[in-house]
């Protein structure tokens, strides 16, 4: 048996982990030795754990009859290790202190190894089996779909297709609550940070990520390495002035460790450069004058980070350029653009500066020059936030309606809203047990404020899950989708909405609330070559139409506004886009929407500018700002433009002017090659 020396690794890894000092021991026996793709006999394995990126090969051990075994010092934060030495994979397991044992397998198929023994190990079996359990729900919950069904729709391919599909996302889905179900159960061991990285991750917005997830881990569990690498995930994801920020952190010039947390209370300018970077280099001069502003007047400090690669060069750069005040601190990986703090922050270029106010939150991006010196300036008198500086911009903000909706299925909707009392009594429970162990002082200190908050979140948790998997358990209910948009959809990310869509069961695809829950999926995923939103439009003849009543043609949708100015100029080209396409007008429509909330006003104004005509719709609703049409196009601004194919596809958002005229006429001259638009800013 050969070691390698292993602790370096392990503090270049884990910085934080504490001193190695629990023996391991590993046991496995394989019921199959041999080899997947060959006959050859598994003579040798190896215990690997990865370290930066790369997997480091820690131990081997010699098979014989089967059977291999390793010995150790555990490392001192739990973490997830390999053996090797198959050509169809690994076994996985989580290295601690204790015996832990791989029970036979078969050496063929590794990745179906079961490892039990210590505590993190036997909550990684726990999980395991509980995702067996959930593939045979998936199949009991597909066979009663197929039993209830005539054999004139079982049989029947294209009738059996929607009951299929809506069983298939239902499946999935419970496979995402069986996972919050068992984090919320298992928050004492570090293997739960494992699941929320891996199973549920992208599957939540980072809000509820960091509000109920984070939040819900107990004081112990995260001094581990993973949850401080969750958090930065997270913060990552959710980049925005006023957002808190990622903490990095890096090597000093004379090789010690600092940290951005090392600076909170004060402002502090994360600086991106490098030593090759001219732009950079010019800011220098910037910089020292940003720190003599506020030298003795405002707390505030340089975080440099460079992205060099060699230190010689980062360092050398320091010395002939003076950069050496007490407040300009220096850091980095030596990573180039690998280094880890560059990917948290999506630095693509430099320089790139980010401004942390000493909440730790993000005040402003990008401050260079005289922006950068106006906004240490205002430290001394305003809110820092104020750096960033308002663009004054009049858009429209999109509201998110709140009208009175009938209630369907009621006696199921009492069963429903029973959750919310069963989670309001776990947290009361949980919290009055905290109180009788560790009395009432105890919930006031620091520790017992975060142990009321992971019993909050513990409880939330548990709350969607059970939530979700209701819904899902009646999908055939026009409750469901009606509940799925309410309480749900704002909970995960976009492109999760798509499955909430497709697990209402066809018996309800038909309601209002299918329909509805439909619109602000496609909403979410609003972009060139999605699906529109299907909105009624409430026309000037009185009647009411579907924008979906024009599939076959390519439409073009126009939001705009009585007195607005740049309405008036717009509807103005696009009269005489109208009558350039008359030829066209078998595959072409255009439907102006207003945001008037005046009808006396709006009708005046169409008839003023001439722009009602047969192919030329005009409809308004009269709510304005607050229409449910504006909402779905999240539109922000009058006028603005959606241009959207025979499919009901968006083929542009952002064209205006003679820009959006020529693409429309490019169209319907029969190219149909559409290029990529960037945004406008």
């Amino acid at each position: 048996m050969k070691k390698e020396v292993l602790s370096v690794l392990l503090l270049c890894a884990c910085p934080a982990m504490a001193q190695q000092s629990n023996n391991y021991v590993i046991k496995g026996t394989m019921s199959v030795d041999s080899l997947r793709y060959t006959p050859e006999r598994v003579k040798k394995v190896y215990l690997t754990h990865e370290v930066q990126g790369q997997d480091i090969v820690v131990d081997s051990a010699v098979v014989q009859n089967g059977q291999f075994s390793f010995k150790g010092t555990a490392p001192g934060a739990v973490a997830p290790y390999h053996i090797t030495g198959f050509d169809n994979g690994a076994v996985q397991l989580f290295l601690e202190a204790g015996e832990i044992t791989v029970l036979p397998f078969d050496a063929r198929f590794p990745v179906g190894a079961r490892v039990k023994g210590t505590p993190t190990n036997d909550a990684l079996f726990a999980y395991q089996k509980a995702n067996d359990a959930s593939v045979d729900a998936a199949k009991v919950r597909m066979d009663k779909v197929i039993s209830s069904l005539p054999p004139e729709k079982r049989n029947d391919e294209k009738a059996f297709f929607p009951y299929q599909r809506a069983t298939y996302y239902a499946n999935s889905l419970s496979h995402r609550t069986a996972a919050m179900r068992f984090v919320a159960s298992h928050l004492d061991s570090p293997f739960a940070l494992y699941i929320i990285k891996y199973d549920l991750f992208r599957f939540f917005t980072p809000q509820v990520l960091e509000e109920t997830y984070l939040n819900a881990v107990p004081a112990d569990v995260r001094k581990h390495p993973m949850y401080r690498e969750l958090t930065n995930l997270v913060r990552a994801a959710n980049l925005e002035v006023g957002k808190p920020a990622p903490d990095i952190d890096g090597q000093t010039p004379d090789d010690k460790r600092l940290a951005l947390s090392d600076l909170r209370g004060k402002y502090v300018l994360i600086d991106f450069w490098a030593s090759w970077c001219a732009p950079c280099r010019r800011e220098f001069p910037v910089i020292k004058q940003a720190l003599a502003e506020t030298q003795g007047k405002v707390p505030f400090v340089v975080l440099s980070y460079s992205i060099d690669s060699k230190k010689k060069e980062w360092t050398d750069c320091i010395e002939r350029n003076g950069l050496k005040h007490a407040n300009w601190l220096h850091i980095s990986a030596l990573k180039g653009w690998g280094s880890p703090a560059a990917k948290l922050y999506n630095v693509e270029a430099v320089p790139r500066t980010v401004l942390i106010g000493p909440d730790g939150n993000i005040v402003a991006f990008d401050l260079r020059g005289e922006q950068l010196i106006d906004a240490v300036r205002k430290m001394k008198n305003v809110d820092a936030k104020q750096a960033n500086g308002s663009k004054g911009q009049n858009t429209i903000k999109a509201a998110v309606i709140n009208e009175a909706q009938t209630i369907p299925d009621k006696p199921l909707y009492e069963q429903y809203v029973a959750l919310e009392r069963q989670r309001d009594k776990q947290i009361a429970d949980g919290i009055a047990q905290l109180r009788a162990t560790k009395g009432e002082a105890y919930l006031n200190t620091a520790e017992g404020k975060t142990d009321v908050a992971s019993i909050r979140g513990i409880a939330e948790i548990s709350w969607i899950a059970e939530r979700l998997q209701f819904l899902l358990d009646n999908n055939t209910s026009e409750l469901m989708p009606m509940l799925m948009e309410r309480d749900m959809l704002p909970l995960f990310n976009k492109e999760y909405g798509r499955q909430l869509s497709a697990s209402v069961a066809p018996q309800a695809q038909g309601s209002a609330y299918a329909r509805s829950l439909e619109n602000s999926v496609r909403s979410r995923m609003l972009m060139q070559g999605s699906d529109v939103p299907d909105i009624a439009l409430p026309l000037a003849n009185g009647t009411v139409k579907q924008l979906s009543n024009s599939t076959g043609k390519y439409v073009l949708l126009t939001f705009w506004a009585s007195g607005n100015a740049d309405s008036q100029r717009e509807l103005a080209k696009l009269k005489q886009l109208y009558a350039d396409s008359r030829a066209s007008k078998d595959k072409f429509e255009m439907i102006g929407f207003s945001l008037d909330t005046n009808a006396k006003e709006w009708k005046k104004t169409v008839k003023s500018l001439g722009i009602e005509a047969a192919g030329w719709l005009q409809a308004c609703d009269f709510k304005g700002e607050a229409s449910p049409s504006v909402r779905l196009f999240n539109v922000e601004h009058a006028p603005m433009h959606v241009l959207i194919d025979p499919e009901g596809k968006a083929i542009s958002l952002t064209l205006q002017g003679d820009e959006l005229v020529a693409r429309v006429k490019q169209i319907l001259s029969g190219d149909l090659y559409y290029q990529k638009e960037e945004p406008k800013k």
